[in-house]
């Protein structure tokens, strides 16, 4: 046994991946039979999906530019009410069209989304 699968075991046995999100849950689309193109069709699904939400990408970049003006305190807290925002928005979007979360730290360490 090599010192991976040693330490993947006892990470197991410790309850580490007790917890991962769809732990025990079927695997979707798991008897679904594939043409062989099925990747292109998801594909442009997806593409099709962000072009619908580049306007609000748009605007998301907009809005935390224009919090990054203000003086600290309040750039901070007006990017947490972006941040919650967007988590809200996201429960409502499909997840191709789901916008970036927001790590206030991060964005105001790097002066922007990017």
């Amino acid at each position: 046994m090599s010192w991976i699968e040693r330490r993947l075991s006892e990470l197991a046995e410790d309850g580490y991946f007790d917890d991962l999100p769809g732990s025990g849950k079927p695997i979707p689309d798991i008897d679904t039979v594939y043409s062989p193109t099925w990747w292109a069709t998801r594909w442009i699904e997806r593409d099709v999906a962000n072009e619908s939400s580049k306007p609000m990408r748009a605007r998301l970049e907009r809005d935390v530019a224009e919090a990054l003006t203000l003086p600290m305190p309040e750039a901070r807290k007006r990017l947490a009410e972006i941040a919650a925002g967007v988590e809200e928005l996201n429960r409502l979007l499909d997840r191709p069209q789901q916008l970036p979360t927001i790590d206030v730290d991060l964005v105001i360490i790097r002066g922007g989304l990017a």
